[in-house]
């Protein structure tokens, strides 16, 4: 067993956070987590032994922070001092915890191996030797709320090239210095030109022969601003597209939007283009009932012909608020039109919104939503989307209950994802970023299916992007690998200029074949510096 009934533990000194000790083969690898916001991520640091027999327990003695390990001479105990575990010198009875079943949580038993009981509603979980910590819910119910470790030991196809980075979308300039000491210009300018120092995400949308760009928790020249999100058009054309900011940013209206919160991890997660009408899928209330995010609610653009200015300081583009999509399993989602005709056991001439989306961030498996060409008539007329005729797909047929939609595939934790019918290969792609401790790496992870339910094929990897975009020439490298002297990143905020930096949120920006090749674009978000990147990839079709 990686873990037993005692191998977490809450403290409350200096801060609230929880300790874990988990086995991996002699190995007893120490995490900890803190509890003072949802999105802090589990952290693994220094082992505590590398004889364990079996799972550890964790012991609190005052300050102190015991581990009682099983090892071939007996159990012996450790203790935490500063970063580093060293021998007691005493031993520690571990505490006489028996876990609940999985049966009496409600957690999915054939699954659940072992369980590790820490507080009175939180649960850490190895389900087939994934690692998830779990919070209870109003009602009794549990829900994933973080993944400690990924055991997704399927099959992986890494591509022969690794993605390649063309160039910054965001901020003023690259954060990338050339050989000749010099920074190249982004694609959008946009620190001058619409006063927007930093963002993420960069989801396309297209929309009456036009092409944009949703911008997701973005950093502003006007600091009353706070993190509002932010939208760009885009002309496509030639070897790079040119990114136009609108001055001011996204902004929701409506009578639904008084109890929806646009503060950070609010965000623009997609959107797609119907009789003439902008809509736009959303994150918001973030942190509510111990989430990341913690709901998706459906918007219309109020302008059908949206117009952006970089000059225009005090002129947001306004969504009205249509209603709450889910509350549960497409809290981060995806969405396509597509005919009906075009998508297995679709019938009429309409469209159909197809809708790929996760639930509790990084930490759930993807799922498929659908709503009819009928619903979407609905829709445009105010109808809340839970009432409108929402479908989803429960494993064998469509089912009307959102607690009936199936993973699509698993295990998995995923954050954000984008999917796209690419006509070039004949199939939809599903982009999204690796989840911890991934036998795969810290990857941007591709899958393609010729149905939007599947069978997903194994998982290609695009990019490791630890390899790739921490490289150790700092001329192509585009995020920050070291805390000193590192001259790639950025100092938008204080949380995130001392820190090394990560890559998260892949999109999809468009696609062409070229021979016998597929050519991907996608925006790539970065954690240090915070900008958003333009990605290319080719890979073989046979591939896919």
């Amino acid at each position: 067993m990686l873990i037993g009934p005692a191998s977490a533990l809450v403290h409350g000194w200096p801060w609230l956070r929880v300790d874990a000790v988990v086995r991996s083969g002699r190995t007893l690898h120490h995490y900890r987590r803190r509890l003072d916001r949802p999105d802090r991520p589990w952290i693994r640091l220094r082992p505590v032994s590398e004889r364990a027999d079996g799972p550890g327990a964790l012991v609190r003695r005052g300050r102190r922070l015991l581990a009682v390990v099983p090892e071939p001479g007996g159990p012996l105990t450790y203790q935490l001092v500063g970063t580093e575990w060293v021998p007691a010198g005493e031993v520690a009875v571990p505490p006489a915890v028996t876990a609940p079943s999985a049966a009496r949580l409600g957690l999915d038993a054939s699954r659940v191996r072992a369980i590790a009981a820490f507080g009175r509603s939180r649960l850490l979980v190895d389900e087939d030797g994934s690692l998830f910590s779990y919070h209870a819910l109003p009602g009794g119910s549990w829900e994933r709320d973080a993944c400690l470790r990924l055991a997704d030991h399927s099959s992986v196809f890494v591509a022969g090239t690794e993605s390649v980075k063309l160039a910054q979308v965001s901020g003023d300039r690259d954060a990338t210095p050339t050989p000749w000491g010099e920074r190249a210009p982004t694609l959008s300018d946009s620190l001058v030109t619409a006063g927007v120092r930093g963002t993420d995400l960069g989801v396309r949308v297209d929309h009456s022969g036009r092409s944009f760009l949703l911008f997701g928790d973005t950093h502003w020249t006007r600091p009353w601003l706070g993190t509002r999100d932010a939208i760009a058009e885009v002309v496509v054309g030639g070897d790079l597209p040119t990114v136009r900011f609108h001055g001011s940013p996204l902004k929701l209206v409506g009578c639904a939007a008084g109890r929806i919160t646009m503060r950070e991890y609010d965000v623009p997660l997609d959107g797609f283009s119907h009789s003439g009408h902008l809509y736009g899928l959303f994150s918001s209330n973030h942190f509510r009932r111990g989430r990341v995010m913690g709901r998706s609610v459906l918007a219309r653009a109020v302008s059908d012909e949206p117009v952006l200015d970089p000059a225009a300081r005090r002129r947001p583009l306004r969504f009205e608020v249509l209603g709450t999509f889910s509350e549960r399993h497409f809290i981060n989602a995806s969405v396509q039109l597509r005919p009906a005709a075009q998508v297995p056991g679709c019938r009429g001439d309409g469209d159909v919104l197809l809708v790929w989306g996760s639930g509790p961030y990084r930490a759930s498996e993807p799922r498929l939503a659908l709503l009819d060409a009928a619903a979407l008539a609905r829709l445009d007329a105010g109808v809340p989307p839970a009432r409108a005729g929402v479908h989803y797909w429960a494993g064998a047929g469509w089912a009307d209950a959102e607690s009936a939609a199936a993973p699509l595939f698993g295990p998995a934790a995923l954050g954000e994802l984008s999917v796209r019918w690419v006509e070039a290969a004949g199939r939809y792609l599903m982009l999204y970023a690796s989840a911890p401790e991934d036998p795969i790496g810290p990857a941007v992870v591709l899958r393609s299916a010729v149905r939007p339910w599947g069978p997903w094929s194994p998982r290609v990897r695009l990019l490791d992007w630890v390899a790739g975009g921490m490289s150790r020439d700092p001329h192509t490298r585009f995020i920050k690998a070291s805390r000193d002297d590192d001259p790639v990143g950025d100092r938008i905020f204080r949380a995130q200029a001392d820190g090394t930096g990560a890559a998260y949120a892949p999109y999809l920006f468009d696609a062409t074949s070229e021979g016998a090749d597929l050519v991907l674009r996608y925006t790539l978000s970065t954690w240090n510096p915070y900008q958003v990147v333009l990605m290319r990839h080719r890979l073989p079709l046979a591939s896919l």
